[in-house]
Order: structure tokens, then C-alpha cells, then sequence
């Protein structure tokens, strides 16, 4: 287990397009780069409220103590890019796509339990709960379905709290610690979007 990538960003205007076609925006946070990769494993701050860099808009549904970073398994990629081919948009997809912090490999959603901890370095990081899709990962994303193509398939990601704020870099191996009890992060988002789950039988 390691981390692939650290990502950051600002909130900056997301552009919707409404039923009558017109164009609006909405600030979010959800568009974010690599700071940090495999190629360039520069050390990044993380801090009791997040990565150093990195900025959340809606504090109802991001950021905050519980949930200051939000973490990907890089295994997801290829599924999310196949599914932007299908509807015709760029199957390149650089990490950060997903507005994702930190992209790891060799963890998921079905071997993580609500309570474990990760350590990176000297870091400490709990996970805390699964995100739950908005409108706005559509628009990331560029097609309409992508918030249910995430609670069909339960990629959804976590999210951690700092419990040991330090430096991190990519390249870093990850220590699981388990707390050998409680929902994984994939039963918690089944429960979490169970109403979601019932509009995939229409």
C-alpha cells in the first residue's frame, strides 16, 4: 500500500448548464491538481483541517475535522476513464480528476473499516465516513450519470481526520491500522445511498 499522489485546489466557478441551456456557475473546490507524484514527491503539509493548498467550499459536505481529506484508490481510475469514453469525452484522466486529495494503491472501500487508521510518513489520518456524489461531480466529470455510475459500483473514496498532522509525499508507503470493528467504508455508503440504490431498479 502507498500514495500515488497528493492533490490540491482552490475553489474557483464551476460552469452548469441548466435545463434551458443557459450557463451559470457555482463555486467548488472540486477541481484539483498534483502537487505531489511518484515522478515529483515533493513533501506537502497536512494540517487538522487539511492539505496545505487545498481549499473546500460547502463545509456541509466538505471539509471540516471529519472530513478535511478525502482520499481515492487509484485502482478506480480505468473505470472512470472507460465510462468518459463511452460518452465521448477524453479517457485522460490526470489524478485530482475525481476532486480527490490523495490518490493511494492497495486500498478500498471493502477493506476499510469506519475507525481505521492510516499512517504516511508521520502522519495519522482516520477514516471517517464515504462522500456521498453531488450534482457537481457530474459537471466534473462531464456527463449526467456519473453521480449513479458511483453508487452502483460503490467507488466512492473516503474520507479521513487528521489525527497526527505532518509532512507527506508520494511515493510513501501506507500503514493500515485496523480497529477490527464497525461497517466497512462500502457498507456505510450502500447505507448512505440506499435511496440511490432503489433508483437504479426504475
Amino acid at each position: 500500500m502507498r500514495l500515488i499522489a497528493i492533490c490540491t485546489g482552490l475553489v474557483t466557478p464551476l460552469v452548469l448548464k441548466g435545463g434551458d441551456g443557459q450557463a451559470r456557475t457555482t463555486p467548488s473546490g472540486i477541481v484539483k491538481q498534483a502537487v505531489s507524484t511518484l515522478e515529483k514527491p515533493l513533501q506537502i503539509e497536512v494540517k487538522p483541517l487539511g492539505v496545505v493548498g487545498d481549499e473546500q467550499y460547502d463545509h456541509t459536505v466538505h471539509g471540516g475535522l471529519d472530513k478535511a481529506v478525502y482520499m481515492m484508490p487509484c485502482e478506480h481510475y480505468p473505470f472512470w476513464s472507460e465510462q468518459r469514453r463511452l460518452n465521448g469525452l477524453s479517457s485522460e484522466l490526470p489524478w485530482g480528476m475525481l476532486g480527490e486529495n490523495l490518490v493511494c494503491e492497495g486500498l478500498s472501500e471493502e477493506n476499510l473499516l469506519l475507525g481505521d487508521e492510516l499512517h504516511i510518513g508521520d502522519v495519522i489520518l482516520r477514516v471517517t465516513q464515504p462522500r456521498e456524489p453531488c450534482y457537481k461531480f457530474a459537471v466534473r466529470m462531464g456527463y449526467s450519470k456519473a453521480p449513479k455510475h458511483m453508487v452502483q459500483n460503490g467507488c466512492s473514496g473516503w474520507y479521513l481526520r487528521v489525527v497526527k498532522p505532518g509532512m507527506i509525499q508520494a511515493g510513501s508507503p501506507i500503514q493500515k491500522v485496523s480497529t477490527g470493528e464497525g461497517k466497512t467504508v462500502l457498507d456505510q455508503f450502500r447505507f448512505l445511498t440506499r435511496k440511490g440504490q432503489l433508483d437504479l431498479l426504475d
